[in-house]
């Protein structure tokens, strides 16, 4: 019967991490640049528009609709008298889009007509052109509203909507996608921590020694998981109180719960890791796959830039197989709404499930004979 090498083994991997300070540095260097590039250079939030505006219209009256441009949250305006100077600045992308008021724009709405007003849009950024358009009608229908010497000319909404945010009272998008980018963090360094570590041993030649002792199978993927689940777990950690005290994320759910969860993630990614590990033998071919596999899926198919009902059906049953896809829609609703115990109970299963069956898949894949190694 073969002896027992967990602890040594364990062990062993731990002063391996210690004396090379890649794997630190993977766990606690890298998550950091991708919390600080995320919410210092990826915003979702509906920033101010550069708008042109020339009035063509002498009428006093349109100089209350002028400020009503000025004074918006989301336009930043710029006055022309020159048409050919405000066409330039909209080539050379100065701004955004632009509104021109015609000489008679009071003085059709005066008589009850049909006024125009020219709105012109930047295509090339098709989101930034409806902005601009929707931002420009908005303000021009609630100055119609307000002024009394057109009321004849403009027809209040049956409905006025007022909105109301539940779980996101600032609208600050980074609210979600701080705590939704943990998943994709998690991804890569769970997946870059253990995709290194056999074909390390490979490349330095001292898995022979390995395969030379009575060590077992399960001895020896023991002895991978849990040191870097230690270390993925201490980075998790790390950056959890990261978003929670230095970039001021709210946080509404349970403490031990996010643990919880976070550990069933991490479980996953390390099954993916050591996977790539064990089929590699040079530890460059096992880094570029487990960036490959640990960065645009979970970016792309996670659900935490588009919406995964809006992706084709065949990418939907894809995403069903990623870890990611659970686990930002966990955390997410943790940050934001609380614990939710469905949301928990479902996406916890689902990580459960996809962590064992890799755990398997790590098992069979692994071999500890040498006639029997992986291929490079």
């Amino acid at each position: 019967m073969k002896a027992n090498f967990y602890i040594p083994l364990i062990k062993k991997e731990f002063l391996q991490i210690i004396r090379d300070y890649s794997s630190i540095m993977i766990a606690f260097v890298l998550p950091l640049l991708i919390l600080v590039l995320y919410r210092y250079g990826v915003n979702l939030d509906t920033v101010k528009i550069t708008l042109g505006i020339k009035n063509d219209d002498n009428n006093p009256k349109i100089s209350t609709l002028i400020n009503s441009f000025h004074h918006s949250d989301y336009i930043k305006t710029k006055y022309f008298i020159s048409k050919d100077e405000m066409y330039d600045e909209i080539k050379n992308s100065k701004l955004k889009g632009a509104v021109i008021f015609p000489n008679d724009f009071t003085s059709k709405l005066l008589q009850n007509k049909t006024a125009e007003v020219f709105v012109i849009t930047d295509g090339s950024e098709a989101n930034l052109a409806n902005f601009v358009q929707s931002y420009s009608t908005s303000i021009i229908n609630s100055w119609l509203y307000e002024q009394s010497d057109f009321k004849y000319s403009t027809k209040k909404p049956l409905i006025t909507p007022t909105i109301r945010y539940w779980y996101n009272q600032d609208i600050d998008s980074h609210f979600f996608i701080l705590p939704g980018s943990l998943a994709i963090t998690m991804n890569m360094i769970g997946m870059l921590l253990t995709a290194l570590v056999i074909s390390r041993e490979w490349e330095r030649g001292t898995i022979e020694a390995l395969f030379s002792t009575s060590i077992s199978k399960m001895n020896f993927i023991i002895g991978k998981y849990v040191p870097y689940f230690v270390l993925g777990f201490c980075s998790y950690v790390l950056n959890i109180l990261i978003c929670i005290y230095i970039f001021k994320i709210p946080f509404r759910g349970n403490p031990l719960i996010l643990l919880f969860v976070g550990g069933l993630y991490l479980f996953c990614c390390l099954g993916i890791g050591l996977i790539i590990s064990s089929s590699f033998k040079e530890q460059f071919s096992a880094s570029q796959t487990a960036l490959s596999f640990g960065l645009l899926p979970a970016m792309m198919l996670s659900g935490l830039i588009y919406p995964i009902s809006s992706m084709p059906v065949i990418f939907q049953y894809l995403t069903a197989i990623l870890p990611p896809r659970y686990f930002i829609t966990f955390i997410q609703s943790e940050f934001m709404a609380g614990t939710v115990e469905k949301i928990v109970i479902i996406n916890s299963i689902y990580l459960t499930i996809l962590g064992v069956i890799l755990f398997f898949f790590v098992y069979r894949n692994i071999d500890l004979r040498l006639e029997k190694c992986p291929k490079s």
